[in-house]
């Protein structure tokens, strides 16, 4: 009997050490449940065409971490002006983490060539994906059949040679004007809404070349359909060993993208975790990484930290490039 009535006593001390705590120390008191995402869907927008290989890797790592956001993940393609329709869209949905986006430099790049409602600053990086280098394309049965060739046409006739690219700003039109810049010649570049806009363009002989990275083309080139002239790397492409790189041609310049995933800049830093986690998961996955190998799509990967830091570093690169062709194109 001593015993149970003891029960309500110990109760009542344990009810008053607690409500002498401060809110703080409450807090740190009571059990932390795990922190979760808003109920509903997850919208990945990727602002350019389906089936280039920005569109292809998200697709291809969102059915991956499907299984470990237990949610669905939307994918909303929404392209135009080189991606910046749909950045200017991802850039005012709800900060909530049911929103992400792709972030790449065009963030950086797109407001150089055009006033813009949007900035690097309305974005938050949460995980870098991809990474791969551009690459010069021209038809199997072009008479540029080499980069010799390509750079004696384009100074003989300075302007003719026209060269597609996802847009003004997007880093394809980036990697041929800083190409056209370091080769001393000077280019016709045609804007599309993607990679694979500007493929159907060259196959159908409307453009007579254009940059993208080497998976974006493989499946062309190994069909005997289009012919890459060199790589825009610090050494030779795994896939294309006989390609050479730029810098072998006496021409020294390394560009290309990465595909990373982002989210508006208020998203919390407790959700930035959530997604970042389960994406990192979902790029370990068997069915990814076998995707991308079998594109060869060259899989990097940086978390949270370490991608902010990385973006920072790049964006006055990416800019500064991006002004600097502006303003040759001015001229």
């Amino acid at each position: 009997m001593k015993f149970n009535a003891g029960i309500p006593v110990i109760a009542s001390l344990a009810m008053a050490l607690f409500a002498s705590l401060t809110p703080t120390q409450q807090a740190f008191a009571q059990v932390q449940k795990p922190y979760a995402l808003p109920e509903g869907n997850i919208t990945m927008l990727i602002p350019v065409a389906p089936a280039g290989g920005t569109d292809l890797t998200f697709r291809a790592l969102m059915e991956a971490t499907r299984k470990h956001l237990d949610k669905t993940i939307v994918v909303l393609n929404l392209p135009g002006a080189g991606g910046a329709v749909g950045l200017a869209q991802a850039a005012i949905k709800p900060a909530n983490g049911l929103n992400i986006n792709s972030y790449t430099s065009e963030i950086f790049t797109l407001p150089i060539f055009q006033p813009l409602t949007f900035s690097g600053k309305d974005f938050r990086p949460i995980i870098l994906v991809n990474e791969d280098p551009a690459c010069l394309v021209v038809p199997a049965d072009s008479k540029l059949n080499t980069l010799e060739a390509f750079i004696a046409e384009a100074k003989a006739h300075p302007g003719k040679i026209s060269v597609g690219n996802s847009g003004f700003g997007n880093i394809w039109h980036i990697s041929a004007a800083a190409f056209a810049k370091k080769a001393g010649i000077e280019l016709n570049q045609i804007p599309y809404n993607g990679s694979a806009p500007t493929v159907q363009a060259v196959l159908g002989n409307h453009i007579e070349a254009f940059v993208a990275s080497p998976p974006e083309v493989a499946s062309q080139v190994e069909a005997g359909k289009m012919k890459i002239l060199a790589v825009m790397s610090d050494k030779r492409n795994a896939k294309f060993p006989d390609v050479p790189t730029l810098k072998e041609k006496g021409i020294d310049l390394t560009i290309g993208t990465w595909r990373a995933i982002g989210a508006p800049a208020g998203t919390p830093d407790e959700a930035a975790k959530v997604l970042h986690d389960a994406f990192a998961k979902g790029m370990q996955e068997k069915s990814f990484v076998d995707f991308m190998n079998g594109r060869g799509l060259t899989i990097r990967y940086m978390g949270t930290k370490e991608l902010t830091d990385f973006a920072a570093r790049e964006r006055p690169v990416y800019e500064a490039l991006a002004a600097e062709i502006k303003k040759t194109q001015k001229q």
